[in-house]
């Protein structure tokens, strides 16, 4: 026992498990918060034909109306809109102070750059 200790073998052993459950948690977050929305199926959502909005010409009004997303993040959109010019994509939204990854998640779905 005193030799495996020694060698390190547990401590990459636990390391390798540790890593392991880090990646694992990371990729079932990463799938479930960029899915469509919930309740429905991919041909519901399809016949739903909802149309993304546009975060470079949208107003506050239609970025408050997505889910997940406030008037005050919505106005924070358009600020950093005004300020920096237009978005090249969606995800461009996250480095906006006060919109995250977990907030982006939410109305991932229903915006659009282009």
């Amino acid at each position: 026992m005193m030799k495996l200790i020694k060698n390190g073998t547990i401590i990459l052993i636990i390391g390798v498990i540790g890593l392991i459950a880090v990646i694992g948690t990371e990729l079932y977050t990463y799938a479930v918060d960029r899915q469509p929305p919930k309740g429905y199926s991919a041909e519901e959502i399809a016949a739903m034909k909802i149309e993304p909005v546009n975060i470079n010409t949208a107003s506050v009004d239609e970025l408050s109306a997505l889910p997940g997303l406030s008037e005050k993040q919505a106005q924070s959109i358009i600020d950093y809109r005004e300020q920096n010019g237009d978005f090249n994509a969606a995800e461009d939204v996250i480095s906006i102070k006060g919109i995250g990854e977990k907030a982006y998640s939410k109305f991932a779905y229903y915006i659009t750059a282009k």
